[in-house]
């Protein structure tokens, strides 16, 4: 009898007691049996964690991470991230540690352990080394690793000694997406996506807007969610969350066209994750305590902590807008509420555990 002979109902069992993600991906990686079994313990776990950078955390090893499923804060090991001041998560797993001095990086998979260096960042800091890392976007894919400081981008392939720039260099990016063997950068103010092709590093497509009929223009945020079979486009007034619209179009038959594009009212039984890296979505399954046709916001802002408003601490909140009513629920006054950042402002963003 080996290992792979375990009854099913056994090794689900100790599944089920296993609380460390990292144990977990070892388990689910022994034999395809155990895989199976365990299914239903890892859909549980794929709830996004909020990374929290926080104040000399990169003197540490582990990191902090919240979660919306009880409100609880725990810790991450992050060894090969020491020294990194500013933290990127990703819904692939991977972390993207910056050096908030020499811009120098490392990529970490915090649930599997591995990690890789990179070399340093190839733009400049305009005299406060602290801006541009703050607001990089980034995303992970088998090819390489992508980066953009808001305009333009770069790609790293692992064993690269330099970053390469892309030839749509001139173009505003205000989140990277990677899925299924493309890049999308989305340009947040004119809802325009450019596709790029992660092997050549070519432009493969630009998807326009649908024709946004909205009086408040252009008042407004926009979100572009790239998945496997549709692209979902979320636009809502900057300040008024009751008004949003939502549209879809085919993945596949994105083209550049404009009109195949269609109004939906939701996105059924799944929850969009937005911070400002990206936006992703995740299955409701009533396993993981998310919530259905709803979108979880993160954001952080400034806040004064004496009567003075000379200590200025970065704060985080979380915020979901449901869908079906469109009523906003803040989530920011829990143990989220003692959490801050007063050496180093940054933005959280979503962790996604990826077991495999």
């Amino acid at each position: 009898m080996s290992w792979s002979d375990l009854p099913a109902d056994l090794a689900a069992g100790i599944a089920d007691r296993l609380t460390e993600l990292a144990d977990l991906a070892r388990f689910r990686s022994v034999c395809p049996s155990w895989r199976s079994a365990s299914a239903a313990h890892a859909a549980r776990r794929r709830v996004p964690l909020l990374l929290l950078p926080t104040q000399k955390y990169d003197t540490r090893v582990s990191r902090r991470v919240w979660s919306l499923t009880d409100d609880s804060l725990g810790e991450i090991p992050l060894p090969a991230a020491r020294g990194r001041s500013f933290l990127f998560a990703s819904h692939h797993g991977w972390i993207l540690a910056v050096s908030g001095g020499n811009l120098s990086v490392t990529l970490v998979h915090p649930f599997t352990g591995a990690s890789s260096g990179l070399p340093a960042l190839p733009f400049s800091s305009r005299g406060d080394y602290d801006t541009i890392p703050r607001e990089l976007v980034w995303d992970w894919s088998p090819h390489g690793v992508l980066v953009s400081p808001g305009k333009g981008a770069f790609f790293c392939r692992p064993g690269d000694e330099s970053w390469r720039p892309l030839s749509c260099s001139s173009a505003v990016v205000s989140s990277v997406s990677y899925c299924d063997g493309a890049f999308y950068f989305f340009d947040g103010k004119t809802c325009k996506a450019t596709v790029v092709d992660p092997e050549t590093l070519a432009v493969a497509a630009v998807i326009q807007p649908p024709a946004l009929d909205m009086p408040w223009w252009p008042d407004f945020e926009a979100n572009l969610v790239v998945s496997p079979d549709e692209l979902l486009l979320i636009v809502k007034k900057r300040w008024e969350k009751k008004f949003f619209k939502a549209f879809r179009a085919d993945r596949a038959a994105a083209g550049g066209l404009s009109s195949r594009w269609s109004e939906v009212a939701g996105i059924g039984d799944r929850a969009v994750f937005v911070d400002h890296l990206r936006a992703f979505c995740v299955e409701a399954n009533g396993l993981n305590g998310v919530r259905s046709n709803c979108m979880y916001v993160a954001t952080s802002y400034e806040a004064a902590n004496d009567d003075y408003g000379l200590d200025v601490n970065g704060m985080y909140r979380v915020s979901i807008l449901d869908f079906a009513d469109l009523t906003t629920e803040d989530l920011g006054f829990g143990n989220l509420w003692d959490v801050w950042c007063s050496c180093f402002w940054q933005y959280p963003s979503w962790l996604l555990p990826n077991l495999h």
